[in-house]
């Protein structure tokens, strides 16, 4: 399947950014981290996902709402890659997703400090 459109992965990756979580709805895929990679590759798009942990529920939830926003907005032929390593850690989320999920009533992680 050829995709109707290709857009610039920038504007992909806002479009990811409205893509909520299935069990958090107030952050988005992207301000979890669970989006790492978007790139073109020949007329396909690959979506790279890490879960928040190996043989997470919501995985296939997450995989086919990324697919249908992409499929809204005309790109059809998309190829996730679930990524398992390095693991998700509380370090990927974005400062935007601590702050939706402090609005949300949940404590977000701290940030680890390096020395």
């Amino acid at each position: 399947m050829v995709t109707a459109v290709r857009p610039e992965t920038a504007e992909i990756w806002r479009w990811l950014d409205e893509v909520a979580d299935p069990e958090i709805p107030v952050i988005s895929v992207v301000d979890l981290g669970i989006v790492r990679d978007v790139q073109w590759t020949g007329g396909e798009l690959v979506v790279t996902i890490t879960p928040i942990y190996s043989g997470c529920p919501a995985t296939q939830v997450i995989a086919d709402d990324i697919r249908a926003a992409l499929a809204a907005r005309g790109v059809e032929d998309v190829r996730l890659e679930t990524k398992l390593a390095p693991v998700w850690t509380t370090d990927w989320l974005s400062d935007k997703g601590r702050e939706k999920l402090a609005g949300y009533g949940i404590a977000p992680p701290a940030h680890k400090v390096v020395d």
